[in-house]
């Protein structure tokens, strides 16, 4: 891995699986709406490890602030005051997020600002932002959750920005289900199945816990949060 790269981290911001299945009901239950979502946040994970750069998640009752774009803001905060020049931010809810693509914005993100994921919404499932182009209040302020959002975004800097393929979010299970045939076969196997719930099928999933390392920082205005290393 070269030196450039060494300074890239990867945060991976998320709700709690159960607040994720309240707002986002993929599913004909909350308990299968929120085992959906405990599939994405494995399949992140994976994903951003096979990068090989340092990951660090901040979830739930991790994140600091009243609104999404202040909670946002402190995580990248928090990581940038860990002493890395390179942050990419991503979720859980773009289910075509590869390791590859990950890779291609950390490369991107040596010669640019900032680095984006737009989804066809006009949102973002990826914002790889520099330390130099980053300004809390700025970006604390910036329209989120909104379809302005990606626009507002690239204003963040004068000079060009990196804009990578436009992929989708999931916050429908009809997006999902019609962007299923999208997905690696693995990942499409166990969504489908899990999706099935809706039709009146039974079925059991036992997940394997995520062995978290909590890392407690001083003098940070975010909270401690936890790394997959």
């Amino acid at each position: 891995m070269s030196t450039q790269l060494q300074s890239t981290a990867l945060l991976l911001f998320l709700r709690n699986e159960q607040d994720e299945a309240r707002y986002k009901p993929l599913a004909d239950s909350q308990k299968a709406s929120a085992a959906l979502f405990r599939r994405f946040n494995r399949y992140a994970i994976q994903q951003a490890r096979r990068t090989g750069l340092p990951l660090f998640v901040i979830q739930g009752d991790q994140q600091l602030g009243t609104t999404f774009g202040e909670r946002l803001a402190n995580a990248y905060q928090s990581v940038f005051e860990l002493g890395y020049e390179r942050v990419i931010a991503i979720g859980n809810d773009c289910p075509e997020l590869s390791t590859g693509l990950l890779l291609q914005a950390a490369g991107a993100l040596e010669q640019h600002r900032l680095v984006l994921g737009p989804t066809q919404d006009g949102g973002a499932y990826l914002i790889g932002l520099q330390r130099s182009a980053f300004d809390p209040v700025a970006f604390a302020n910036l329209p989120w959750q909104t379809d302005s959002v990606s626009e507002a975004l690239q204003a963040l800097t004068d000079e060009a920005v990196a804009v990578l393929s436009t992929s989708y979010d999931v916050d429908q299970s009809e997006t999902l289900r019609r962007q299923l045939w999208r997905l690696p076969v693995a990942l499409r196997r166990v969504l489908s199945r899990l999706m099935g719930q809706e039709s009146g099928a039974v079925f059991q999933v036992q997940w394997r816990p995520f062995h978290l390392v909590l890392l407690r920082f001083l003098g940070l205005r975010a909270p401690p949060f936890a790394a997959f290393l």
